[in-house]
């Protein structure tokens, strides 16, 4: 088995060296800005730093699309040539390892003129997301089973190869797709043991990040504005010789709130409207689809969204009480028997919404209906979950715990986000019914990200994550060690978790050894069993409580070209060959 799965790796290698790159048949016109709103500012320009959306949107814009070694497309799923022309492997080696050779293309230049070569692969994997004293999310999830991580050797200028000491069979899709730094900006600032301090907000003013990607960020106005100019030196042409990107500048436009957003598009002031096709209400899509031709728009449902979003608890928190109740399994319980989710699909998506209650999106391969623990909404049988749990109710109906503790808490979500602030006006309603005292409170979203990762002072927070038809992406978020891992995060990941407290249950470590096991196995059909076995644990467990998954829904102005919506990207997939109509 192991050799007919390398011969047919290899077999894809042929095929896709040779294959054109994205946009190289693309036709447009040149010129034009687009606007695409955003709830927040970026709170840093280091990926390696980032943690929210609202950073990471900003970095993509110069390290991703044509800035990586290989692309996806997200018509056919299928590897491309970006920054390596061709590649050899991932192949098995002699010893037992994996190995990739790229090969990069020639000419390449960062947008500040300067070459791009093998020396800035090379120290990108084994100076920044390799370096210990260095963490990012990046490490979680390109490290093998017996935690191994890759290393990059220059074999030439242009020829670079990677190797693991083990198989990992994500070593293509996660390598090639790595942002890559230029050294001859990072390098000071890793040898000096500050790159934590590289490329803060202040650099867009500055005018000192330098990328690969199709746009440069060049003026950051908070809360109003981040404005990106197009690479002068991005690789990228289309066959009849054009320069790409089309665009001449991107605007991420700062809205605080979806309902301001929502008004921003219908006036004309953004040509999108939720790129991602996850935070847009059903009740807005009617709204749009109804007034397609008035607004000249163009209005689009397809398929469920990859993210997810939830309500999770502070394993960690500093209050003793709160801590035995959040690591109450029949207490999470209880709060997902409370979960209505058909009253949100209703109310906070005109019906375009699903019940979510696996990790894995139903879009995926991956999903396993079958093993996954549902909870339909069902008060009485959150209260006898309760019970389970050692919990009773005084003689006002309050809920109290085993020692008579009131059961008090606060739940919070990022201010704006009216979905999300729908979902906890219906979670904290529910909850109220079976005597707990809850206040809910919306805030500040890159503030509530710092919170909970890097302070430690919060209950339950109802939030997101981005998501895909691979898992394994996730390690970052499942591994005990992982640096999102927020509702038990490890007192080695972060010092504000008092170890003499902390507490990892056996599900906790069972799901880790499958995040470490997977990515070893060549064989697809094992691979979804280790995937089964994780959502029937998750779901037993729930160490994060599902809510709902929407459908995919899209809006867009009909002056925006080469839009393809598929079921793996949304409106700005593939941004660098989006062109305006003037």
């Amino acid at each position: 088995m192991r050799k007919v799965l390398v011969s047919l790796l290899l077999t894809l290698v042929v095929f896709f060296a040779f294959a054109n790159y994205l946009g190289y048949d693309a036709t447009g016109k040149k010129g034009g800005t687009l606007i695409l709103p955003t709830l927040s500012g970026p709170r840093t320009c280091n990926d390696t730093v980032s943690k929210e959306t609202s950073s990471s949107d900003v970095i993509a814009m110069f390290m991703s699309w044509g800035g990586t070694l290989i692309e996806r497309s997200a018509i056919d799923g299928k590897f491309y040539p970006a920054l390596a022309e061709k590649w050899d492997g991932p192949r098995l080696t002699k010893d037992g390892g994996m190995e990739i050779i790229w090969y990069l293309r020639k000419g390449v230049k960062w947008s500040d003129g300067e070459p791009f070569d093998a020396d800035d692969v090379v120290f990108t994997l084994n100076e920044i997301y390799t370096n210990p004293d260095i963490p990012s999310s990046f490490k979680d999830v390109i490290r093998s089973t017996n935690g191994y991580l890759p290393k990059a050797t220059k074999i030439n200028d242009y020829t670079v190869r990677m190797y693991y000491p083990e198989p990992f069979r994500l070593a293509l899709r996660y390598l090639g797709g790595m942002y890559i730094f230029p050294k001859h900006k990072a390098e000071s600032w890793v040898k000096n043991k500050k790159f934590a301090e590289f490329w803060t907000v202040d650099a867009i003013n500055k005018k000192e990040i330098v990328g690969l990607g199709p746009f440069i960020p060049v003026e950051y106005v908070p809360d109003q504005y981040v404005r990106f100019v197009a690479n002068p030196n991005y690789w990228k042409k289309t066959k009849d010789g054009t320069q790409l990107p089309f665009l001449k500048e991107v605007v991420y436009k700062i809205i605080s709130s979806q309902d301001a957003q929502k008004l921003a598009f219908e006036k004309g002031e953004v040509d999108i409207y939720s790129q991602r096709g996850t935070e847009f209400r059903g009740t807005e899509f009617n709204y749009f689809k109804e007034n397609e031709k008035k607004f000249n728009i163009t209005v689009l449902a397809y398929g469920p969204a990859y993210g997810t979003q939830f309500i999770t608890f502070n394993w960690n928190n500093k209050d003793e009480a709160k801590r035995e109740w959040f690591r109450n399994v029949h207490f999470r319980k209880a709060v997902a028997y409370a979960m209505d989710k058909k009253k949100m699909i209703d109310t906070l998506f005109n019906g375009l919404a699903v019940e979510q209650w696996s990790p894995v999106s139903m879009a995926s391969p991956y999903y396993n209906d079958k093993v996954t623990v549902k909870y339909p909404y069902d008060l009485n049988k959150a209260r006898a979950e309760l019970k389970l749990g050692g919990f009773s109710w005084d003689k006002n109906g309050k809920l109290i715990d085993s020692k008579g503790r009131p059961v008090k808490f606060i739940i919070e979500t990022n201010a704006g986000n009216t979905v999300r602030e729908g979902m906890g006006n219906i979670i904290t309603a529910a909850l109220k019914q079976l005597g707990m005292d809850i206040t809910f409170v919306p805030g500040d979203f890159n503030t509530l990200i710092n919170r909970m990762l890097n302070v430690g002072d919060w209950d339950a927070i109802i939030i997101g994550l981005t998501g895909s038809d691979e898992p394994q992406g996730g390690r970052n978020v499942w591994a005990i060690d992982g640096s999102l891992h927020f509702w038990n995060l490890s007192p080695k990941v972060a010092d504000w978790v008092d170890p003499n407290a902390y507490w990892l249950p056996d599900f906790e470590k069972e799901i880790d050894k499958i995040f470490a096991e997977n990515v070893r196995i060549l064989d697809d059909n094992v691979v979804k069993d280790y995937w089964a076995k994780f959502q029937k644990l998750a779901s037993e467990n729930l160490p994060l409580i599902y809510t709902v998954n929407p459908l995919r829904l899209f809006a867009w102005r009909n002056t925006i070209k080469n839009v393809k919506i598929t079921m793996l990207g949304g409106t700005t997939w593939n941004l660098d060959w989006l062109w305006k109509e003037q």
